[in-house]
């Protein structure tokens, strides 16, 4: 019998050693590699590294080839297998090294965009080519190994399809990872994390005017005190200083500050009868402080501003349909969650109306006056109330909503507040609604979610100022939005009006009502949806007589420039669109806006969490979605499953 048609006792003999050994050969080969290019990267021992694995490699190729030769000849398609897939991880390597320093700076590319683009194409390629064709030299060896003395190439054949089917099914990995390196995004799925310091946590800290001593009591074994000590190593040192302690070795501390436990944080300023103190409950325990560790920022932020500022009144105007936080009230015009965020920052909220003395003068303890989506007209002795006060150093917010159409005891036309916004150079035409064809927010899948409007365009005027840094990541929902317009007269000559959010473009001012565009009577273009205004205060005439009547300097007493915040839609503070959510753009438009308005900018910025979204699906238009993947996709597998079986079957009888 001639060399090429050898016996079966010669298989059993030589070919199974030799079939084993180039498939550990090309795994020690590959590993070798992987040592010089991935753990050592550089200098001579990486060059060893990849010298070594590559003639490991070679000798597996050869010693492929000769089992090859060796075997009966219709068995060699099944032995070729092996040869073939470490010829194609050769090749993969081969490409590997066309991403070199030295074959880019030889390819000499004019932009970073097309150098970036041929990087992306060669690691795609390279590695696509390795793993499938490593999956299937070592999926085919492994079939050979186990039956050597007679080879079924149909077997050979099927493993050789099951290894690069996996290949490809970790390749798919590949597009995702490159597109979430390209935007910068990243996941993380561990099911617990601390919440880090937010940029507004850290500007409070760093203002500071007197010390804050902050006292965390724990015992020294428990874990959560590695998670506080990261966080408040991240916040500014200055006037904020950190100090941890048990409460069972320092009983007489913890009773000073009402600690009765270990688990809590307490923020002390001043001393003796002056000493302020904020506690803030964690748990002594990991379990129990996980959930509060979570949202560590925002309470550490909530005490720290009650004791680096006395409480400040924000008053909202009632008595005219204005939206209200009472419970019970629609969700569109529900202001609970604004209420939240004026307490979270130590503010008190009143109202504000004739019974609370608005039509005299507005309460000199007012920080800030909101003005949200009246219904009904304002007395004039409301507004000329409104505008002293404003005009002598107050902070204002008007949020205004266009005609609604919508019957009832209120008006479906809005008052006129131009007495308010005149004076500010701000004007606003309460007729038609702002919509857009495309970019919208879906909530009915109808064609009235056209008016559901967001929009990222943010100046960079102090009252968005986290908005305009974070614009990319943070969208404001602004539905059924009216727009502003700039309006200079004599009254306003001193003002200084910016214009801060603008819709997204190609939205145009729906008159008809219609949601859908007329080329012949409408316009697409971007429209202005808020405005700031500052101006010089007036002081008052009767405080300058009492002042030049005493010894004070009058000037001693100079008001601070007002200011003012307008915008063309009040939906965008309900509880539908303004979730407490410090990742979320109309949550950062509060803050922002409260944060200028307060005359405290330190406070503008991000607030950290870590608390889980609740994802939530409407049956409305995502039925497809529940049964998709309730009935479609598992069935597609089960009938993908039986097909297989039954072509197997078919193949095995023929």
């Amino acid at each position: 019998m001639s060399p090429q048609n050898p016996e079966p006792g010669k298989l059993g003999t030589e070919l199974v050693a030799g079939q084993r050994a180039s498939g550990v050969l090309l795994l020690l080969g590959l590993f070798l590699v992987l040592l010089g290019e991935r753990i050592v990267g550089e200098g001579a021992p990486r060059w060893v590294l990849d010298g070594s694995g590559l003639v490991v490699l070679l000798g597996a190729l050869g010693l492929a080839h000769t089992t090859c030769r060796a075997a009966r000849e219709d068995e060699r398609p099944a032995y070729r297998r092996v040869a073939v897939g470490i010829v194609g991880v050769l090749v993969a390597l081969g490409i590997y090294a066309l991403r070199s320093e030295m074959v880019l700076a030889a390819l000499n590319f004019q932009t970073d965009e097309a150098e970036q683009r041929y990087t992306v194409v060669v690691n795609v390629v390279w590695l696509v080519l390795l793993l499938g064709s490593s999956f299937v030299a070592l999926a085919a060896d492994r079939v050979l190994a186990a039956n050597p003395l007679r080879v079924r190439a149909s077997r050979v054949h099927d493993a050789s399809l099951a290894g690069l089917s996996l290949a490809l099914a970790i390749a798919m990995l590949f597009p995702l990872n490159y597109v979430a390196h390209d935007m910068n995004k990243r996941w993380d799925f561990g099911y617990f994390k601390t919440a880090r310091p937010g940029t507004a946590t850290q500007g409070i800290v760093a203002a500071l005017e007197e010390p804050v001593k902050v006292w965390a009591f724990f015992p020294s074994s428990s874990d959560v005190v590695d998670e506080l000590r990261t966080y408040f190593d991240a916040l500014p040192k200055g006037n904020l200083e950190v100090e941890f302690v048990d409460q069972a070795l320092e009983p007489e501390l913890a009773k000073q500050l009402k600690v009765r436990d270990n688990g809590y944080i307490a923020l002390v300023r001043g001393e003796g009868d002056d000493q302020q103190v904020q506690k803030v409950k964690i748990g002594k325990d990991f379990d129990s402080a996980r959930r509060k560790l979570k949202k560590l920022d925002a309470e550490f932020q909530k005490a720290l501003l009650k004791l680096a500022r006395g409480q400040k009144v924000a008053y909202f105007t009632v008595g005219h349909g204005e939206m209200y936080w009472k419970a019970g009230t629609d969700p569109e015009r529900k202001l609970g969650n604004l209420k939240r965020i004026l307490e979270a920052f130590n503010y008190k909220v009143r109202e504000l109306g004739l019974a609370q003395g608005l039509g005299d003068a507005v309460p000199e303890d007012a920080s800030i006056v909101f003005v949200m989506a009246p219904r009904s007209a304002f007395q004039p002795e409301e507004l000329a109330a409104l505008n002293r006060w404003r005009e002598q150093g107050g902070s204002l917010l008007v949020a205004l909503e266009p005609e609604s159409g919508e019957a009832g005891p209120f008006a479906a036309e809005p008052p006129d507040l131009s007495p308010l916004l005149d004076p500010l150079g701000i004007g606003y035409d309460p007729k038609g609604e702002l919509a857009n064809e495309t970019k919208f927010v879906p909530r009915t899948y109808r064609i009235a979610d056209r008016v559901n409007l967001f929009t990222n365009k943010y100046s960079t005027h102090p009252s968005v100022t986290t908005l305009s840094r974070n614009s990319r990541v943070l969208f404001s929902v602004v539905p059924g939005a009216g727009h502003l317009f700039e309006k200079k007269d004599a009254a306003a000559k001193d003002n200084k009006t910016t214009v801060t959010i603008r819709s997204l473009e190609d939205t145009w001012l729906d008159l008809d009502g219609d949601l859908e565009f007329d080329r012949d009577t409408e316009q697409k273009k971007v429209w202005p949806l808020a405005m700031a205004a500052s101006g010089p205060a007036k002081r008052d005439e009767a405080a300058v007589a009492e002042d030049d009547e005493g010894d004070e300097d009058p000037a001693a007493e100079e008001p601070e420039d007002y200011r003012a915040v307008v915008l063309a839609d009040a939906t965008w503070a309900s509880d539908l669109a303004l979730p407490l959510d410090p990742n979320k753009g109309n949550f950062q438009m509060a803050v922002d806006a409260v944060a200028w308005l307060g005359r405290e900018i330190e406070a503008a910025g991000t607030t950290e969490s870590e608390e889980d979204v609740k994802i939530e699906h409407t049956k409305e238009g995502q039925g497809w979605l529940f049964y998709g993947t309730t009935f479609l996709i598992p069935f597609a597998f089960v009938g993908g499953g039986l097909a297989r079986i039954r072509s197997r079957r078919k193949r095995g009888e023929a």
